[in-house]
């Protein structure tokens, strides 16, 4: 069904490949995704020792959900003698996905910049907190092209609209007029400001200290929320209702009679395995958009699955 090439490992010696780029092509059906797995599982257990199969298996798995054993399996990789540069690329996301902000402003420069690190830093005396009731639904806006739609974000008496892009991480804002005094910034980096979020809400769900950057060219109102954000909150999609339900908890029940389309994080990016002997596509592309229009869907963010209501 597809076959694993030497581009899914990292190399022990100089050169620096980005770990797991194949696994994210080969993966195209469930069936695939678990036949996958196995072969990683197998060459770690023929190898223990390997840093270029310890940090496929590592990077698959934090593409799947499975955050937490990724990133132990990406830092034993580095341990075993993998390049440190691609692995601490790909643990850089995937700190952010956990919240782990400790292990974040402990990583080197590069791959943080100088403002990131000082981010981290200030992050790691802190915590990334939900509080509020434990579900909430708030209007969820069709967007046609870039993102997958648009929830409005509260910033004290203030609302913004915000596009929900997978390319994102934490919070972006349209300029420091949106939110003053709850934004605490940090440094900056290749694309501006960047500091922390101390708090904002979503409907009846308040978040505190999420990471926040700057962007001047965003129209006054709008802004940009990161698909860890998004995912966190196990959001249930209604796009003919145009709602979604955030829980605070994370927690997915599997809907009855839902099929799951499992996905795979890109650090940046999402992907979607839609079909069996097909290459996954963005979940943002026009083949990833027709398989959730007018459906009600779930991101189940620790499964590594959507899951889609058959239509009523």
């Amino acid at each position: 069904m597809f076959a694993l090439t030497s581009s899914l490992a990292l190399t022990a010696g100089a050169q620096e490949t980005r770990p797991g780029g194949a696994a994210t092509q080969a993966a195209t059906s469930t069936a695939g995704v678990d036949v996958l797995e196995r072969r990683l599982y197998d060459a770690v257990r023929r190898a223990p020792r390997d840093p270029a199969a310890r940090a496929a298996l590592g990077n698959w798995l934090a593409s799947r959900g499975q955050l937490k054993s990724g990133s132990v399996l990406l830092e034993e990789a580095r341990l075993f003698g993998g390049s440190a540069g691609a692995v601490g690329a790909r643990l850089q996301h995937i700190y952010v996905w956990l919240r782990d902000w400790p292990s974040l402003a402990a990583l080197p420069a590069p791959p943080l910049s100088p403002g990131e690190k000082a981010r981290a830093a200030v992050l790691a005396q802190r915590a990334t907190n939900a509080s509020g009731t434990d579900s909430t639904v708030v209007p969820f806006g069709a967007v046609e092209l870039g993102g997958l739609g648009r929830v409005p974000l509260i910033l004290g008496q203030d609302t913004v609209w915000a596009e929900i892009d997978p390319q994102e991480e934490g919070v972006v804002l349209p300029g420091l007029a949106r939110g003053a005094g709850l934004v605490e910034l940090l440094g900056e980096d290749r694309r501006g400001p960047l500091g922390v979020l101390r708090e904002v809400a979503m409907g009846t769900i308040v978040l505190q200290n999420l990471l926040v950057s700057v962007d001047a060219t965003l129209p006054s109102g709008r802004a940009r929320i990161g698909f860890d954000v998004f995912a966190q909150l196990a959001p249930t999609v209604d796009t003919k209702a145009a709602t979604v339900t955030l829980h605070r908890a994370g927690r997915v029940i599997e809907p009855p009679g839902a099929a799951g389309i499992p996905f795979l994080l890109g650090f940046p990016g999402v992907s979607l395995a839609l079909r069996p002997g097909e290459a996954p596509v963005p979940i943002v592309s026009p083949a990833g958009r027709a398989a959730l229009r007018g459906k009600r869907w779930t991101v189940d963010l620790h499964r590594g699955v959507l899951w889609v209501e058959p239509a009523h």
